[in-house]
């Protein structure tokens, strides 16, 4: 996992940027597509859910089709945790948006 941190004018952090190279054995360009286009995909589906139950939904598929593309070999068991690690915390923070949004009610 790669973490470069972009700068304001001000010098301070104004955005992050993670990178996780993905390699594997099968499909070439076609798992790496399969990779972003899933996984990706439903990774930036996180920060559109409204309740804690959508969160952990969209968690679930992202273990999954994670699992998925680690058997077709699109992603090896290090890049596939990596990426895992990042979605957990993307996760974490959105439960939390939700729940100080929504109240504890709706968990």
């Amino acid at each position: 996992m790669k973490s470069r941190i972009i700068l304001n004018r001000e010098r301070t952090a104004k955005a992050q940027e993670i990178s996780i190279p993905i390699h594997g054995k099968g499909g070439g360009e076609l798992g790496i597509k399969a990779v972003t286009g899933l996984v990706g995909g439903l990774i930036e589906t996180l920060k559109d859910c409204g309740t804690c139950q959508e969160v952990q939904s969209v968690f679930d598929a992202i273990c999954g089709y994670n699992a998925c593309c680690i058997r077709c070999e699109f992603i090896d068991e290090k890049g596939a945790d990596e990426l895992m690690e990042l979605v957990s915390m993307l996760a974490g923070q959105e439960m939390a948006r939700c729940k100080n949004s929504c109240g504890k009610g709706t968990e």
